[in-house]
């Protein structure tokens, strides 16, 4: 696991604790997904049979440990869990390495408070994550508290994850650990329609042949090649605005309703959002993708 430097901290919404989001830092740990983490945790694969907190709940106990300590009066507790299928002895033996110094961080994490204090304040908390394992470490009688609570509600089954953000919900900047049982509705139904989209865009890229066309003629060739691209991600053109959507079909220049983001194309450094009927012609002729958008 990698220590988060951005977007990390408790998750309280009216007055109470709801989890924690473990934020993210610009490695590659925090950018392979949680294929790892959704094993061991028996989280369910999404469909549309189960949107929402559904597939993103837990239904193993992992491998955790959780630990209660004091330094210089202060209050600590640390949170984490085990490699993969590493045993519980084990994992008791050593806190994770970006956690390893967590009481002397907090407590330096205090003084730079008290030295800048014009500065936006660093949490009593600090937070590290992996496709496969994830850690919190906090100081405070009140966030040892939270961390207990936190430490029940997984050991009960009662544990949500998803990529979302302590500050602004869902919008896929972090990993969150939720106590289902305390998310808001609104942030249930957040889950849910964000799930709804997914699979709506996926039937319509069906609908279009556009999967198969991607399928057949994408990245054929191999790097720099014709046809080559790092990613080909569709969008929906204002997915929630029929009106809007038409509108804005027209300044794309397209008769259908989602666009596709090009990054790394076959042009090497070109990257942006083309149209269905430009990736189309792209993909099963001879041009590249930046001479199709000259012409």
């Amino acid at each position: 696991m990698r220590r988060a430097s951005s977007n990390y901290g408790l998750i309280i919404a009216e007055n109470k604790f709801i989890g924690i989001s473990l934020g993210y830092d610009h490695c590659a740990e925090h950018e392979w997904g949680i294929k790892d983490l959704k094993r061991i945790c028996g989280m369910p694969e999404a469909s549309k049979d189960n949107m929402g907190v559904k597939n993103r709940s837990i239904t193993i106990v992992p491998t955790i440990v959780f630990k209660e300590s004091t330094k210089k009066k202060k209050k600590f507790a640390v949170l984490y869990t085990g490699y993969k299928y590493q045993s519980k002895e084990d994992t008791e033996k050593y806190v994770p390495y970006d956690l390893k110094d967590y009481e002397d961080s907090l407590i330096w994490n205090e003084k730079w408070n008290l030295e800048h204090p014009s500065r936006e304040a660093k949490d009593n908390i600090i937070t590290a994550w992996s496709s496969s394992d994830f850690g919190v470490a906090v100081m405070g009688e009140k966030e040892v508290g939270y961390l207990k609570e936190l430490h029940e509600a997984i050991l009960n089954l009662n544990l949500t994850i998803a990529v979302t953000s302590m500050r602004n919900p869902f919008g896929g900047s972090s990993l969150c650990l939720l106590i289902t049982d305390r998310i808001p509705q609104e942030v249930s139904d957040m889950m849910y329609s964000a799930d709804k989209e997914f699979y709506d865009r996926e039937d319509y890229e069906d609908k279009i042949g556009m999967k198969d066309i991607i399928k057949k003629y994408g990245n054929n060739n191999g790097y720099n090649k014709k046809n080559y691209f790092c990613a080909c991600s569709p969008k929906w053109i204002n997915y929630e605005d029929a009106v809007a959507r038409e509108e804005e079909k027209k300044r794309h220049n397209t008769k259908f309703d989602i666009i596709y983001w090009i990054n790394y194309s076959d042009d090497d450094s070109n990257y942006g959002y083309y149209s269905v009927e430009e990736i189309k012609e792209w993909l099963t002729g001879k041009k590249k993708l930046t001479e199709i958008r000259k012409g």
